[in-house]
Formats: C-alpha cells, structure tokens, sequence
C-alpha cells in the first residue's frame, strides 16, 4: 500500500497588517512536509540566535522585532504542515 505524501495545505495566513487584524500572508499549498518542517527548523535557529543577541546587547529592538516575525513565520508552517499530515492520515 502506497501511503499519500503528506504536503502543505495553504490554509495557515500570517503576519496581521492592520488593525482590522488582517493576514497579509498565507504558506503556499503543495510543498512537501518535509521540506516545509526543515525550513521552519531554520526559520527557528534564527529566531533562537536574534532572541539572544536581543537579550545581551543594548539598541536590539530590530532582533527582537525580526525574531518575532520569522517566528510567526515558522509557526504558520508547523501549523500548516499539521493540517497537512491531518490529511494525508486521513486519506489512507
């Protein structure tokens, strides 16, 4: 039995815009979860190197500005990569 290759489902949007709350963003459908899951890693070892350096030097408001967002980032494609798998075991 061939078991489906779980991808991206594009559903997850990120990063609010405006006030109204609105994503201006959403991960691409079709990307392979594995794939997906390894960018997310890097995503996140950036967030952990710019969160630190946020914390030990003075003037640091963009590191911690961009760590919140490239963690945004990353979270949107663990969610994503979710409802992908959520899929694919679903389909079997």
């Amino acid at each position: 039995m061939n078991t489906p290759v779980a991808k991206t489902l594009g559903k997850t949007p990120f990063s609010s815009c405006n006030p109204d709350g609105q994503m201006l963003f959403r991960i691409n459908p079709d990307i392979c979860v594995e794939d997906a899951l390894e960018h997310a890693s890097c995503l996140m070892d950036c967030v952990n190197r710019l969160s630190q350096f946020g914390t030990t030097e003075e003037n640091s408001e963009s590191a911690i500005w961009a760590a919140h967002y490239l963690g945004e980032m990353a979270k949107a494609i663990i969610d994503d990569v979710t409802l992908g798998l959520f899929q694919a075991r679903n389909n079997q």
